[in-house]
């Protein structure tokens, strides 16, 4: 079985060298094809630098034979009719008609025509490329061609230099893949010794690595482990600590709906049997039964929608839709909504004109949550109010103990004592999540047996 640095040395010059391989193939046709596509192009701009040169037919021949003598490529002039007028390369004399020629075709179709083929008159390979212009409105074809075996040269010469440098960089990677091979066995070396030590129960601190970060990370690792061993038992008995904790949360939730959810179903329970039961009740009584069953289970569905409501207000599931609107005239309707449903008791509100960017339908939750828990826990009138910013309910009900203020917001806690038990818990948990979503603070001041104020200020947005 081979050591580590040997699987690394080897599988990274093998990386390296099939990555030169491709690299170097792959190059090949890329480099091949730029090199036609340059002289492809240079061709063209030829063709085009002549159309503009050339504008008397009667100076083409020697236009031809000039070019031909001061470049390596190959200059036709054409007719119309696909007759050649003029070549710097041949005698015009043997020529064919190159009417049906692959580049003639194509430059009557496009703005050029390209074609490699075989010239049987100079019996080599050549790259063709023709334009048809208009000479004293005359149609004519300028061909300029150039042999593939100049091409291929240039691209061997070049591709030959850039090969050489891959094999320097294969020679430099095998190099680098010894010398990178012995570092990891160094550094395997140090830790097999250090690990063997600990296995003696011998916790050595001199422990000293430094060829990569990873291996750094291991030194400060290995160096704390002994450490961590001896708090090994005080983590253990912390994490059964927040079992314990996390069971009895559990345990409150459970209660907390049960208790909640008993009274509503039995008296669903209660009626519907009585229905059931009883097949001489009058109309009337049973359509009362009917209202007190619809009445409690949508009391039911009411808590469901505020625990899920709660549930993901906590985790941060639930996204705000912020708009700007006047927190006065949402309150006037929250109000006026409470005096309709609420018609035996006194309501009293005094607002201005405030201006708030935050959802309107949360905001609207946490203010229906703060009046309705007015209303549960007073027989007294409930004051309403919004002035410089602030928003508040104040009651004269049975108030809160000083040390329970900072607990009521908590979910599923229920303060201690004859009344005051926040119904679900969820309640002031809505209207506490709610305002920290938007960056305020719920504020509770209260005096047992005397009343409580509930406010929050708007004035930090």
């Amino acid at each position: 079985m081979l050591r580590l640095h040997q699987h690394v040395s080897r599988r990274l010059a093998t990386l390296l060298a099939a990555s030169v391989l491709i690299f170097g193939v792959s190059s090949y046709f890329i480099f091949r094809h730029i090199e036609f596509e340059r002289y492809e192009n240079l061709l063209k701009t030829t063709i085009q630098t002549l159309s503009i040169s050339i504008s008397d037919e009667k100076q083409l021949g020697a236009y031809a034979k000039k070019f031909g003598e001061n470049t390596h490529m190959r200059l036709s002039i054409i007719d119309g009719g696909g007759k050649v007028i003029a070549d710097s390369s041949a005698d015009i004399g043997v020529l064919e008609n190159h009417n049906n020629r692959e580049e003639i075709v194509r430059s009557r179709e496009g703005e050029f025509g390209v074609a490699v083929r075989y010239s049987d008159t100079l019996r080599s390979r050549f790259l063709n490329v023709a334009k048809m212009v208009t000479i004293k409105n005359e149609p004519y074809f300028i061909r300029v061609t150039t042999p593939l075996e100049f091409i291929t040269k240039r691209f061997y010469a070049l591709w030959l230099n850039v090969a050489l440098i891959f094999v320097l960089i294969l020679f430099a990677g095998f190099f680098y893949s010894h010398a990178f091979g012995k570092k990891i066995k160094d550094e395997v070396t140090k830790l097999n010794a250090a690990f063997g030590a600990l296995a003696e129960k011998n916790y050595p601190t001199d422990l000293t690595l430094g060829f990569a970060q990873e291996f750094k990370q291991i030194e400060v690792y290995f160096k704390k482990l002994a450490r961590k061993l001896e708090k090994k038992a005080k983590q253990k008995r912390k994490y059964t600590a927040k079992i314990k904790l996390a069971s009895r949360q559990k345990s409150d939730v459970i209660s907390a709906i049960s208790h909640e959810f008993k009274n509503p179903l039995a008296s669903i329970i209660g009626y519907a049997q009585t229905l059931n039961d009883d097949d001489a009740l009058s109309a009337d009584i049973r359509k009362k039964f009917l209202e007190k069953i619809l009445k409690n289970s949508q009391k039911i569905s009411d808590m469901i929608d505020r625990l899920v409501l709660s549930v993901k207000l906590e985790s941060g599931e639930l996204r705000l839709r912020l708009t700007e609107f006047d927190l006065n005239s949402l309150v006037s309707e929250v109000v006026a909504s409470f005096r309709v449903s609420e018609p035996s008791r006194t309501l009293n509100y005094k607002g201005e004109r405030t201006m708030l960017r935050a959802d309107l339908q949360m905001i609207e939750i946490a203010v229906s949550n703060l009046i309705a828990n007015a209303l549960k826990y007073s027989d007294e009138n409930v004051e309403v109010t919004l002035e410089g910013r602030v928003f508040s309910v104040s009651d004269k009900g049975i108030g809160i103990a000083a040390d329970e203020i900072a607990k009521i917001t908590q979910k599923f806690y229920r303060v201690s004592g004859r009344s005051w038990n926040n119904s679900l818990g969820l309640g002031l948990t809505f209207v506490s999540y709610i305002l920290k979503a938007h960056g305020l603070e719920l504020s509770i001041k209260s005096v047992l047996g005397e009343g409580s104020t509930f406010s929050f200020s708007s004035a930090s947005k």
